[in-house]
């Protein structure tokens, strides 16, 4: 449904949400009462199935938005920053998303189909990552890449990258702590 959307906040849930009938539909419980963790980032699969969040207990859940029900979780492998962090799901292939890693500084890969991260790119930056998406091929970056990253790091500095972590270009964006990209 294209009219959907989601939030994550301090009490550990993810909410789920219609545009169109203007109501909350469900409220996913992310962390456990006894792990009371703030949701720093959500964000939706490419096919729309299932939602990704992480938390500030450094974990990747992976929710069946039609059930529910929690399908994966991925430990150690998300910033624990209580700010908002990088989520990127791959509009291309829903069973690829990146998060930004423990140290806020590099990605961790992760294939949904997988009990397992399936890569880390350690320090892509020098700074922590506030933000990171997918490209468009239409960028001239992004041509004959099958995947490429836009990263923005907290002291200004974008960075353009293969999925794998090899730099195709970066630049300075002007100022500090860049929260979006």
């Amino acid at each position: 449904d294209r009219y959907l959307f989601c939030s994550g906040a301090y009490d550990g849930k993810v909410n789920l949400y219609s545009a169109l009938r203007m109501e909350l539909l469900m409220c996913y419980q992310i962390t456990t009462m006894t792990l009371a963790r703030n949701v720093n980032a959500v964000r939706f699969t490419s096919d729309g199935s299932r939602i990704l969040a992480t938390t500030t207990a450094r974990r990747l859940a992976v929710v069946d938005v039609e059930r529910g029900e929690q399908l994966l979780a991925y430990d150690n492998c998300a910033f624990s920053g209580r700010d908002r962090t990088g989520l990127a799901a791959d509009p291309v292939c829903p069973n690829m998303a990146v998060s930004v890693a423990v140290n806020g500084k590099g990605l961790t890969l992760l294939d949904l189909r997988m009990p397992l991260p399936l890569d880390f790119v350690y320090d892509l930056h020098g700074s922590v990552i506030r933000d990171l998406a997918f490209m468009h091929p239409s960028w001239p970056w992004a041509r004959g890449q099958p995947s490429t990253l836009l990263t923005a790091g907290s002291d200004g500095t974008c960075k353009v990258s293969t999925i794998d972590g090899r730099i195709l270009h970066n630049f300075q964006a002007g100022h500090n702590n860049l929260t979006t990209v």
